[in-house]
């Protein structure tokens, strides 16, 4: 349940003339020990709100409409837009405007209105003005509920992605828009409820009440309407009209994406996680074979790799998703194979605490799945499972019939590419909720199945990032023998073989002309490059330069050119 940060205003929306009733308070208390996350935010002076025992529910409350914040464990106050110029305060006393006196903010009442606005008017300003209720309040400039609430979440390590906020008055714009959804209470004002996601049946607490049993104790938060439900583009459907997903389905529930090896299900996954990253997303990538490692080169993206002496331990890896909002590639391209279950055991065990505790990161993938969660009875498949029931978890594989029948029964959204093994086939038609609207191998290149009615083509959507499959070996890291590319003169072997694109393009500049134009015009460089590498870009152009007929040294200056320029393309990426 990654909506389970709640953020209330006090007057008019918790509480009434000055007391929060005591069904609501218990209900508050409720949430609280359930594992949600209580914020207070209100336009009263600091600690001019009577909240008794309730006090202790809220980790922290932001005070005088956004200016002032304290944190609840740790007893600190911030006032992180400083205050009121006290030459302006004198001036409003000089025109006889009676206040009242924040830690940061003055305020006054709507018939002084005038005063205060020719005040303003007069010294150029100083001040933010705003309107609540009958009341006129003096802010520093900045302060707001929205972002007063901002900064208290960060400094908790919280997302406003994970918040749902509750108002009711003028001063609860900024409030309601800075979350996931904005809910107000029948009562609000007019222009309140009109850019509200949900309005509820009853007026002040009650409406609060009635929204909290219906949507967190008794139903589901990923349920409440939402005017901004942060569309995540999918493709085209079948009438060839663009298709999109709400970005709650995905980090609210669980997917799984699956395709025959080559039929684009890492594309697919990268999509969604570039998407998410973008929308303000943290997205944890566990990529084994190094197919997302480019997508570091997104702003607040970043990728780790290393082998087992340089990789970071699990536990960095998490402390570092905990103390920033940048979400993560983590390439085990470079660490041994036979270490992976144990590292990536560890990194989950590391990770569950914290998204208990700050619901983040949103989205978590992991990439070649059947590699790890082929046993229910690990260690690594019951953390898995005991996560995946907040959501946010994806599996990509091509092998879902190697699943764990658990994880299989806990995935709710499928987006399947083409899957022509019948023993996967059958467990992932078993995920599907209906019957397919197609047999998963006619699926065709670049299409998806989503659940069991859309078929999409996902490539009529831009990647932000182009996707190198193996990007890390690619470029590096020898091939096994069997991949590698082994140069021959008229049939008879040189002695030089390619391990690697960086092998490869040393080469071009040693080996021999004659075998360079036995190996090109034979079609070997571009079966090697499209087989071993997967690299359709270079394939096609050595066999575009074949048609060239191209000898001698034009021909070594032509290959190392292109190869050279597709060298450092991909290294920019990483």
């Amino acid at each position: 349940m990654y909506r389970r940060i709640l953020a209330f205003d006090f007057d008019g929306t918790l509480a009434e003339h000055d007391a929060v009733p005591p069904n609501l308070q218990e209900m508050l208390q409720q949430l609280n020990l359930a594992g949600c996350t209580l914020f207070l935010v209100t336009g009263r002076r600091y600690e001019a709100a009577p909240l008794g025992a309730l006090r202790q529910a809220f980790a922290g409350i932001v005070w005088e409409n956004g200016a002032v914040f304290s944190r609840t464990n740790t007893g600190e106050v911030y006032m992180p837009f400083g205050y009121v110029p006290p030459d302006l305060i004198s001036a409003l006393e000089d025109a006889g405007v009676p206040l009242e006196y924040g830690l940061a903010i003055v305020s006054t009442w709507a018939e002084h209105e005038g005063k205060v606005l020719e005040v303003l008017r007069r010294r150029g300003g100083g001040a933010s003005f705003e309107r609540n209720k009958g009341a006129v309040m003096l802010l520093p400039p900045g302060a707001t509920k929205g972002t007063g609430l901002e900064k208290l979440l960060e400094m908790c390590g919280y997302s406003p992605r994970n918040v749902i906020t509750f108002g009711d008055g003028e001063n609860d714009f900024a409030l309601l828009q800075i979350g996931e959804a904005g809910i107000t209470v029948a009562d609000g004002v007019p222009a309140l409820r009109d850019m509200a996601d949900l309005v509820t049946g009853e007026p002040g607490p009650a409406g609060v009440y009635h929204a909290l049993e219906r949507y967190w104790i008794n139903g589901s938060p990923l349920d409440i309407p939402s005017r901004n439900p942060r569309w995540i583009p999918l493709g085209q459907d079948q009438e060839d009209n663009p298709f999109f997903m709400p970005a709650s389905e995905l980090v609210g529930r669980n997917t799984g994406i699956f395709g025959d090896s080559g039929s684009g299900k890492s594309w697919i996954a990268g999509l969604l996680a570039e998407e998410l990253h973008l929308s303000g997303y943290q997205v944890l990538m566990v990529d084994p074979e190094g197919d997302f490692r480019g997508m570091n080169t997104l702003s607040g993206m970043l990728a780790i790799n290393g082998d087992e002496h340089t990789l970071p331990a699990p536990n960095i890896v998490v402390t570092f998703l905990a103390e920033t909002p940048r979400s993560i590639v983590l390439d085990l391209c470079g660490y041994p194979v036979s270490l992976r279950d144990e590292y990536v055991s560890s990194l989950f065990r590391s990770l569950y605490p914290l998204r208990e505790h700050l619901v983040r990161p949103h989205w978590v993938v992991l990439d070649e799945a059947q590699h790890f969660l082929s046993d229910e009875n690990t260690v690594l498949t019951r953390t898995i499972l005991s996560m995946m029931a907040n959501g946010g978890m994806a599996f990509v594989s091509y092998r879902p019939d190697w699943l764990a029948a658990p994880i299989r029964e806990m995935i709710q959204h499928t987006l399947i590419a083409r899957l022509t093994n019948d023993l996967a086939q059958s467990a992932a038609d078993a995920m599907i909720p209906g019957r397919p609207a197609l047999p998963l191998g006619e699926i065709q290149q670049n299409f998806a199945l989503l659940d069991d009615r859309h078929v999409l083509n996902m490539r009529t959507v831009v990647r932000r990032v182009r996707h190198i499959r193996h990007l890390y070996k690619y470029l590096d890291m020898p091939l096994p023998p069997i991949k590698r590319f082994y140069f021959r003169d008229s049939g008879s072997y040189t002695g030089q073989e390619a391990a690697s694109l960086f092998e490869f393009h040393r080469a071009l500049g040693s080996v021999s002309e004659s075998s360079l134009e036995y190996h090109l015009y034979r079609g070997d460089f571009a079966r090697w490059m499209r087989g071993s590498l997967g690299d359709e870009d270079l394939a096609t152009y050595f066999e575009k330069l074949a048609r060239r007929r191209l000898r001698g040294w034009h021909l070594r200056e032509a290959l190392i050119r292109r190869v050279s320029l597709r060298y450092t393309e991909l290294r920019s990426l990483g």
